[in-house]
């Protein structure tokens, strides 16, 4: 077989030529398009653009709202934290419990050396305690250790900070305190090194 050959064979297997391909149906492609619902097409064509429409409004309805959460979070966060009573936040307010000793330091003038444990012990209030707070010329004390006269887990000491010999207390701080009738002598504080506690522990037997 040539190539003539195959090329009339493929022609004639071919059913789109004319010669071999059905007529069009005329009468029935025009009857059809007619026929045709458009206005169904556009009701359908409508409803999915409005529901588009409606899904991007819901959606930014949804993020406007989420806004609105997270903006009253964050405002009640700043609110719950905002400072009061001269700036210190009420999260972080220390105020001394109800079963407090409560103290005060005696003011005067003169050098003071340093009180060991003779000197300190013949005070009827004795305690080994560790600044939690200190505002202004008051000092909060969590009491670590009664060597002698209480037994409150608090000390709220109120002293004079003018008076150059006064102790200056620091939070986080370590301090033996003697005191007598509610008063703190001058002298009879001292900011407590490791060796001094345990000189003070080993001479009351704690």
């Amino acid at each position: 077989m040539n190539d003539d050959e195959l090329l009339a064979r493929l022609k004639s297997a071919d059913p789109a030529l004319t010669g071999v391909a059905p007529p069009p149906d005329i009468d029935r492609l025009v009857e059809d398009t007619l026929n045709t619902d458009t206005a169904l097409q556009s009701a359908t064509t409508a409803a999915g653009i409005a529901t588009a429409s409606w899904g991007r409004r819901h959606l930014f309805g949804l993020a406007a709202a989420g806004l609105l959460v997270l903006g009253g979070g964050v405002a009640g966060g700043i609110m719950a934290n905002s400072g009061n009573d001269n700036g210190h936040s009420a999260a972080t307010k220390t105020v001394a419990p109800a079963s407090a000793l409560r103290l005060t330091a005696e003011g005067g003038s003169g050098k003071c050396m340093v009180p060991g444990v003779d000197t300190l012990s013949k005070y009827p209030t004795l305690f080994e305690g560790t600044a939690t707070s200190v505002k202004g010329s008051t000092a909060t004390f969590h009491v670590d250790r009664w060597f002698k006269g209480g037994d409150a887990e608090t000390v709220v000491l109120t002293s004079d900070t003018e008076v150059s010999e006064t102790l200056t207390y620091v939070e986080g701080g370590h301090y033996i305190i003697g005191a007598k009738d509610g008063f703190v002598p001058m002298c009879a504080a001292i900011e407590a090194t490791p060796e001094d506690i345990a000189k003070f522990r080993q001479a009351f037997g704690s």
